[in-house]
């Protein structure tokens, strides 16, 4: 029998640092690995989309496409890749078709080789627009299959059940119709056993001759036994990453596939340079520290069977996990984690993939916070009147009922050049419209950073002027001297042309650490014995929906609180009259935090 070579895609630079690191990896770290990624032998380098995008913008304070574009640089000779949410792209809302055809063409242009294009719910309408767009751009559509199961755990051949062998097979079948180039069959939270797997890629086998790669985390403990049975089966590539950032709620590591297949015995071959794997993973072991704050964990253990249960994927469990250490509520995961089949239940039982495993997620930790469904964010409106598809199976109309409008929502049909107008002030560049489209304030609230717009003064005036004077006598001396921000680092350079040579120095700028920022509460303000307003909830301000000296009523709006990703609009459960607002726009709240005073 023929070897069959297996084809490997890396994620260390997008999946892996998502699961374990909630996605904090830095440009001056991927700047040093991609080079050496680049020289292994992979086939494929998933580096974008996905959280990357957020975390950059919301986080990192860097800019996404310029990662982008430093990647594609760093990296010649082996394809990209990202993750697509379709029609919510990279963010957690849909998107009109305008904007997805702008940010795919967009992300083509700036290197993007291969799309792997999957919903959240497997619906194909919310597919279709991507898939045209992908193909416009003459570049890889890879349209993935997002795994889950029922309450029984693994793939079903009932009929009354829902995520059966049919099921699978007949959705690859509509992404067949659509022009896929690959399929994926995406196992986020590592549910897929052996078998299971087995039977499902031997199913696919028998419709299609298109490739067929396996996407799986190794949370569950299972993965490398399910690649294996699914390389026997017929697929023809799996994602792995670097073991030191491999396994737990990662992906498995390359470097035991590897020796698996490196036998007399063996009729499968990986062609990685395993050399370079070795000194890639000695540098990460280094790079890691600088990020182990985010790696939170409960468990001791490296695996987690309560997966199985609560079936969330790897990079939603350490979001979770960071965000309520953050509030000091890390010991409520495990109550948490209880209560999310439940919800997922009471929502017509969804796969649980970014966004929907986000919504859960929030929603969860409101209900074990706040109580059962006292508050319910935008987003979670929405997906309940079908703003995000068709899900599986019936939602609990029940426990909704009062937030069931019977409304048809309308696909989103805003322009960029519509986004562009409500962000002329700052910029004109198209990318980064695009970023302000994905995430608007926090979107807006980066570029205001990334463009540093301040408004002018007499003094910064003069400022500017004894500057441009001092720097005009350096040049007059032939020499200068500046500051370069390049992928993450800063650099002094200084040069001097002398005798018709020119001398240079670079040298870079080895910054302290920024202590983070106290949450800024609005300084001076008159003590007041009225009523409070608190907050149920920690998150970010996004916007007030009353002032000072407006009289509200119970149940009015009051401000819209971001959190963990989920806009939440908060009610006043008491009239008044609002005295004091406690908190600027963009300000962090905790919860029972004070937002705002009545008389």
């Amino acid at each position: 029998m023929s070897t069959k070579i297996i084809k490997i895609t890396d994620t260390t630079l997008r999946d892996a640092h998502q699961s374990l690191f909630a996605t904090r990896f830095k440009n001056d770290t991927i700047s040093e690995i991609a080079p050496l990624l680049d020289k292994a032998g992979y086939d494929v380098l998933e580096v974008w989309g996905g959280a990357t995008f957020d975390s950059c913008i919301r986080y990192l304070n860097e800019d996404p496409w310029d990662r982008l574009k430093m990647i594609n640089r760093l990296t010649p000779n082996t394809k990209l890749s990202m993750l697509v949410r379709g029609a919510n792209l990279v963010g957690y809302k849909h998107y009109s078709n305008e904007v997805v055809n702008d940010f795919i063409s967009t992300s083509a242009e700036f290197g993007i080789d291969i799309f792997r294009v999957f919903d959240a719910l497997n619906d194909i309408n919310n597919l279709k627009d991507v898939a045209k767009a992908v193909k416009k751009t003459d570049k890889h559509l890879q349209l993935t299959l997002c795994y889950s199961v029922g309450e029984s755990g693994k793939l079903e051949t009932s009929k009354t059940a829902i995520y059966t062998q049919d099921y699978y097979i007949n959705l690859a079948k509509e992404f067949i119709n659509l022009g896929a180039d690959s399929l994926c069959i995406k196992d986020m939270a590592g549910l897929l056993s052996p078998y299971d797997a087995s039977m499902l890629v031997s199913g696919l086998k028998q419709i299609t001759d298109l490739p067929i790669q396996l996407h799986n985390h190794y949370t569950s403990g299972l993965a490398s036994m399910t690649q294996i049975k699914a390389i026997e089966s017929g697929v023809d590539g799996v994602d792995t990453c670097i073991s030191t950032v491999s396994q737990r709620t990662s992906q498995p590591a390359i470097e035991p596939l590897s020796k698996t297949f490196d036998s007399e015995n063996s009729n499968y071959k990986i062609n990685i340079n395993m050399n370079t794997v070795s000194n890639i993973a000695k540098i990460l072991e280094k790079e890691v520290k600088k990020y182990s704050e985010y790696n939170v964990t409960t468990k001791f253990s490296p695996i987690d069977a309560d997966v199985l249960s609560h079936q969330i994927p790897g990079g939603m469990i350490s979001n979770l996990a960071s965000q309520l250490s953050t509030n000091n509520n890390l010991d409520k995961l495990p109550d948490v984690l209880k209560e999310i089949p439940n919800v997922r239940k009471d929502l017509g039982m969804p796969p649980l993939v970014t966004p929907i495993s986000q919504m859960v997620g929030a929603q969860s930790v409101s209900n074990v916070l706040t109580g059962r469904y006292v508050n319910l964010s935008q987003q979670m409106q929405e997906y309940i009147n079908g703003g995000y598809g068709t899900p599986p199976s019936n939602i609990n109309k029940k426990i909704f009922n009062k937030y069931i409008t019977g409304k048809k929502i309308k696909k989103p049909s805003k322009s960029l050049n519509e986004y562009g107008k409500e962000i002329q002030s700052l910029t004109n560049y198209k990318p980064d419209i695009i970023t302000y489209a994905m995430f608007e304030e926090i979107g807006k609230k980066f570029l205001e950073n990334k463009l540093n717009i301040h408004g002018t003064t007499e003094e910064s005036s003069n400022q500017e002027q004894s500057e441009y004077h001092s720097k005009n006598k350096n040049l007059e001396n032939n020499t200068f001297d500046l500051k370069l921000n390049f992928e993450g680092k800063e650099y002094n350079i200084s040069a001097e042309l002398s005798d018709n040579d020119l001398v240079t120095n670079i040298n870079e700028i080895n910054k302290a650490p920024n202590p983070k920022k106290a949450k800024q509460i609005i300084e001076n303000l008159p003590v007041d014995s009225g009523a409070q307003i608190n907050s149920p909830i920690s998150g970010t301000i996004l916007k007030y929906l009353v002032k000072n000296g407006d009289k509200i009523t119970k149940d009015q709006p009051l401000v819209n609180i971001e959190s963990m990703k989920m806009e939440n609009t908060i009610k006043s459960d008491k009239e008044g009259i609002v005295n004091n607002i406690n908190f600027k726009i963009g300000d962090s709240v905790n919860t029972a935090d004070t937002l705002l005073t009545l008389n």
